[in-house]
């Protein structure tokens, strides 16, 4: 005689579809206000996209471990990326990549590159500050990686966008 009470799996499962149900909703809600423009924009916003945690992407790695960047606004004419690149010890070499991507109201596309690197170190924080166009919105696409006795290992971070407004 089976009962009548429910498997804890089962809720579970109704529980996860009812949450993924929900988030998709509110995500199509989204994408009809994310048409307005606004004020000081020249394109409608870019999608809020979720950037992996840079943790999960290190668990198989041995020597990179953690990576990060963000963005800010300098001035009406520039922005500036931060970034930090940590491995889980001295090694031969380590760098960051810094990709600044401006948003044309349907792609992201390069709009400046540049990069630090160094040698015989655990980590490495830097700066770079570039020149924008008023009236885009802009992200940091950040290359992490390290070197060590023949390894290489890398990762990616996208910063959230900012509009440097006109």
């Amino acid at each position: 005689m089976m009962s009548k009470a429910r498997s804890p799996k089962r809720i579970a499962s109704a529980v996860a579809v009812s949450v993924l149900l929900s988030l998709s909703l509110a995500g199509g809600a989204y994408a009809d206000s994310a048409t307005d423009i606004a004020p000081g924009a020249l394109t409608t916003p870019p999608p809020v996209e979720m950037n992996l945690n840079s943790s999960l992407n290190t668990l198989a790695n041995k020597y990179l471990m953690d990576y990060f960047s963000s963005i800010g606004k300098v001035s009406s004419t520039q922005v500036g990326i931060s970034a930090t690149t940590s491995a889980s010890q001295a090694v031969d070499s380590l760098g960051i990549n810094y990709v600044l991507q401006r948003w044309t109201g349907s792609a992201w596309v390069d709009s400046g590159a540049s990069y630090d690197n160094g040698t015989s170190r655990a980590s490495l924080s830097g700066s770079k500050t570039f020149s924008v166009q008023a009236g885009y919105y802009y992200r940091a696409k950040t290359i992490h990686w390290v070197k060590e006795s023949g390894t290489y290992e890398e990762g990616t971070y996208h910063t959230s966008s900012i509009l440097v407004a006109q």
